[in-house]
């Protein structure tokens, strides 16, 4: 496994030599943990190379890139380790990188074939590797195969449908505001509203809180998403309306308008397909589990108890016997009932 770690960070060392050339020549910036940018920063070289090999996406994909010791590297080894890199290092053509896979796959496979000569595979370290590597394939391969059968496109719409069925629509508004630090502040925001001003151009100018560069606009939201002093000034006023009152809460005034209102809808499929799949897949796989073992004989060995060492009896006469205490009597009461020592809580 440390080889197979070896050579996936000498391939990523040598491309990202490669993609550095590539964004340098581009004049573009380099952001790896940015793969959005990588991909705007290559669209248009990625766009020319589609182009320009249209015709090279339908050759042989056994064509011989390099030979070592007659054992040939092709095109499809090169194509399955670009595949393999993380999604940053493939946002530009393979082509460009090329040249660098090629070197890889030699490298590969120069020490196979040394560890071959040696006959590394006859000791009984690889041979245990190999074994537990087939057995972790087998398990990959047979829960893939079930998930493909189990996990279908009508299992996920009728959970879906379960979803839409016993979804229920809540009233959202939508509302902008006009923050301000005191009472009598928001109460000339007021005014300058009932003289004409624009609700959306004052919140620009004035308002204090986050929303105020786009016009104190909160979009759409439901009664528990505010806090509720907020909530109930909005849901309360009608469409157009602006409040005639300052509205107090624990970040400052508020000045409110609410522009409309509308039922909330359940997501779309695309929006939960995801989702869906995720549990459909892990549902699918804990029934699986549990026919598989219902099927089985499973034995599982408790671990033996631990032996608590036998504790001596100390004989009469020895040193550790002290004199018998004791035993005082319990007080009584005149009916004879035993009563208590401890004096009874002052009521």
């Amino acid at each position: 496994m440390k080889s197979l770690h070896y050579f996936a960070l000498a391939v990523i060392a040598v491309l990202c030599l490669a993609i550095g050339y590539f964004f340098g020549a581009q004049g573009g910036p380099i952001a790896l943990n940015e793969p959005g940018q990588i991909a705007e920063n290559a669209q248009d070289s990625s766009a020319d190379a589609a182009g320009n090999t249209g015709a090279q996406a339908e050759e042989d994909s056994s064509e011989v890139l390099a030979t070592v010791n007659g054992e040939n590297i092709t095109e499809a080894d090169a194509r399955g380790l670009y595949e393999s890199l993380p999604p940053q290092y493939r946002q530009i053509p393979m082509e460009m990188v090329k040249p660098q896979l090629v070197q890889q796959l030699v490298n590969m496979e120069v020490v196979s074939q040394a560890a071959e000569a040696d006959k590394l595979y006859e000791t009984e370290s690889f041979k245990s590797k190999l074994d537990t590597a087939r057995t972790q394939l087998l398990q990959e391969a047979y829960l893939a195969a079930k998930i493909d059968e189990l996990v279908t496109e009508e299992t996920l719409q009728a959970e879906y449908k379960k979803i839409v069925d016993g979804f229920t629509p809540e009233e959202e508004v939508h509302a902008r505001h006009i923050l301000l630090k005191t009472e009598e502040e928001a109460k000339d925001m007021i005014k300058l509203l009932d003289d004409g001003g624009d609700f959306a151009e004052l919140a620009k100018e004035y308002s204090t809180g986050p929303s105020g560069p786009t016009g104190g606009d909160l979009g759409y939201f439901t009664k528990e998403r505010m806090v509720p002093e907020f909530a109930e000034a909005a849901f309360n006023l009608k469409d157009g309306e602006y409040s005639k009152e300052p509205v107090k809460s624990e970040f400052g005034y508020h000045v409110i308008k609410t522009e409309g209102r509308r039922n909330t809808e359940p997501p779309k499929f695309e929006e939960m397909e995801e989702e869906l799949r995720a549990e459909a897949t892990n549902t699918a796989v804990d029934k699986l589990l549990e026919d598989l073992k219902a099927d089985a004989t499973i034995v599982v060995v408790a671990p033996p108890a631990e032996e608590k060492p036998a504790e001596e009896t100390p004989q009469e006469g020895s040193a550790t016997d002290g004199p018998a205490k004791a035993v005082e009597p319990a007080a009584t009461d005149d009916s004879g009932a035993t009563t208590s020592e401890e004096p009874k809580k002052s009521e």
